[in-house]
């Protein structure tokens, strides 16, 4: 502070020190008027060293009070940011109390005391007030229950109403009862070959008579059907067509089994049959019992197919009823057939057959029809 003071006194002293150098200069010129030319060219010589002598002078001042303003602002500078130091606490905490009371728009400090958004303080959901009133602030505690509200205004007068026919003689007479309707369950479908009924828990669709194609021709179908006993033709052409596939009857070629020798030669039966309340059916090779006692047992008996035959065709395999029954007045030794025999398993110690000891080589196979 106390060279800030001095300032002043150094700009003045130079100025009056520049004022006498040319004071001097002026008088020194005009007195020369009247001297010989040679002091005259002496004194300009003087008066010139003089000036450029105060003008050094004056420059190395100037420099001086620049180097002193210098000095004079940086000491101010600090002196001013230490007040704004110690004065910024309490400017903010002033801030923030003209910002809540005054500020039509201002986030509000939670309840730890920090405002949301700041360092150190967790920004989730800023309240903030809107002409005194808190937006987004925490719930407080529920108030007293308000005294009732003014009565509603009178609804708008309903439609006339239609009158109804409540008495007897606006009533028509009871009808008769209807007919007992038969009753529809859902069910899973199965062909009972070699009979023509199905067992007492499955229902009867149709019976009829098993085909298939003839053993020793080409082309064909590959499986067996059970065909009903009333067709139903369709703009049928006359005569045997040169390019058409042709179905047989099944035949059994079952002559060389005892238990089922008297049937050989004769047509396959069939049915079909519905068993009610259940959805899936398997045809179980190799037992004449169901996997598990969540199956029942439809029927059981042999697998048969097409003979393993050079001039045999192959068929699928089915599994015919132990209880097998044939079509009467069918016995005939026919060449244009469709045949079943009895299917064998083949145990070949040397690998490439069935597994031995299990399975028994020349056994024939059983079957078994289950539905769950």
């Amino acid at each position: 502070m106390e060279d800030m003071m001095l300032l002043p006194f150094l700009v003045i002293n130079l100025f009056v020190h520049f004022l006498l150098v040319l004071a001097n200069v002026v008088d020194t010129t005009e007195s020369g008027k009247n001297v010989p030319s040679d002091v005259m060219i002496q004194l300009n010589s003087f008066s010139s060293k003089v000036v450029t002598k105060q003008i050094s002078e004056f420059q190395k001042s100037l420099q001086a009070v620049q180097e002193t303003k210098s000095i004079l602002m940086g000491k101010i500078n600090t002196l001013f940011n230490g007040e704004r130091k110690n004065l910024a606490p309490i400017e903010k905490k002033k801030r923030t109390r003209r910002d809540v009371e005054g500020d039509p728009l201002t986030t509000l400090p939670n309840q730890n005391g920090c405002i949301p958004g700041n360092f150190g303080c967790p920004l989730s959901v800023i309240p903030y007030s809107v002409g005194g009133s808190c937006i987004l602030c925490p719930e407080g505690p529920r108030g007293f229950p308000g005294p009732p509200g003014t009565p509603g205004r009178d609804g708008r007068d309903g439609r006339d109403s239609v009158p109804l026919a409540t008495s007897a003689e606006n009533c028509g007479n009871i009808g008769d009862s209807g007919n007992d309707s038969p009753r529809t369950t859902s069910g899973t479908v199965y062909i009972r070959w070699g009979h023509t009924e199905c067992p007492s828990h499955s229902t009867l669709i149709y019976s009829g008579t098993a085909a298939g194609p003839n053993h020793n021709a080409a082309g064909n179908g590959a499986n067996q059907l059970c065909l009903p006993e009333n067709p139903i033709y369709d703009n049928p052409v006359a005569g045997v067509g040169t390019s058409r596939a042709f179905l047989y009857s099944l035949e059994y070629q079952i002559d060389s089994f005892p238990a089922l020798q008297s049937h050989s030669w004769k047509d396959v039966s069939c049915a079909v049959c519905k068993s009610p309340s259940r959805f899936a059916q398997l045809m179980v090779p190799g037992k004449q019992t169901c996997p598990s006692g969540e199956w029942t047992l439809e029927y059981s008996g042999y697998l048969m197919t097409e003979r393993s035959h050079p001039n045999h065709k192959r068929s699928m395999y089915i599994c015919v009823d132990r209880e097998l029954q044939s079509k009467p007045h069918t016995h005939g030794h026919n060449g244009d057939r469709a045949a079943l025999n009895l299917v064998e398993g083949r145990c070949i110690s040397s690998g490439g057959g069935l597994p031995c000891g299990p399975y028994v080589d020349g056994y024939e196979i059983t079957c078994a029809v289950c539905t769950q």
